[in-house]
């Protein structure tokens, strides 16, 4: 059950598991009727566009908050992780979702000089300002909504399964895909190494920075579907 009161979050050792279970918008999150529509085949084209544009601007910023995750870390093992992940972002993730847009009738051109949407400005700018003004474990649980939802989005509808002739099969398949559960499990394993040390007076503040970028994750949902 999630807690209203973060104040009364206080538990010996705070982990992924922690702040998900007491968010009040993890399951609003993951279950979105964005997501819904997505594994049953439904949703407009139109919102798979606007969609597709939107991440492709949020997935820069999120290069850059990875990019500050390197100044943040103390250690060397830190500084490699965050490279890794800028590395998959500008090596992999950026140029799927264009690859995506091209084959939903996207030019890059288009994508490019899309304006931000004002979900996208919210979220990408919370993410900076937390990871500019916090430590790296205030970091991490800015972007951890981010950076474990999509991978348990992806094993509940494999687990669900998959709708014959879904047009959305490809984004599935890469977010439901073993190589992509395997990274997620690595990312939770370091998130848990990270907050092993955290404190139960810091406890309250990382679980509001997770909360509210999970919100954040609800509205850019909601933001595709309402073509805003």
């Amino acid at each position: 059950m999630a807690f209203s009161d973060l104040s009364l979050i206080k538990v010996s050792i705070m982990d992924f598991q922690t702040l998900r279970d007491n968010c009040p918008t993890w399951q609003d999150y993951i279950h979105h009727e964005f997501v819904n529509q997505v594994a049953a085949g439904t949703l407009s084209k139109q919102s798979f566009q606007h969609y597709l544009k939107q991440d492709y601007l949020y997935l820069l910023h999120y290069t850059r908050v990875m990019a500050l995750s390197v100044y943040k870390s103390d250690t060397l093992a830190q500084m490699r992780v965050g490279q890794a992940g800028i590395n998959a972002m500008l090596d992999l993730e950026i140029g799927m979702y264009l690859e995506f847009c091209q084959q939903w009738d996207l030019s890059i051109k288009e994508v490019e000089n899309t304006a931000e949407s004002a979900a996208t400005i919210a979220y990408t700018r919370y993410l900076l300002d937390a990871a500019m003004s916090g430590s790296l474990v205030e970091l991490y649980a800015a972007i951890a909504p981010c950076l474990m939802g999509y991978g348990e989005i992806g094993q509940r509808i494999k687990t669900e399964g998959f709708v014959d002739n879904n047009p959305y099969q490809p984004w599935i398949d890469v977010f439901a895909s073993e190589e992509f559960q395997k990274v997620t499990a690595q990312n939770k394993a370091f998130i848990n190494q990270l907050f092993a040390d955290v404190s139960p007076a810091q406890q309250p503040k990382l679980q509001k920075l997770f909360n509210t970028a999970s919100r954040m994750e609800v509205n850019f949902w909601q933001m595709a579907l309402d073509l805003s």
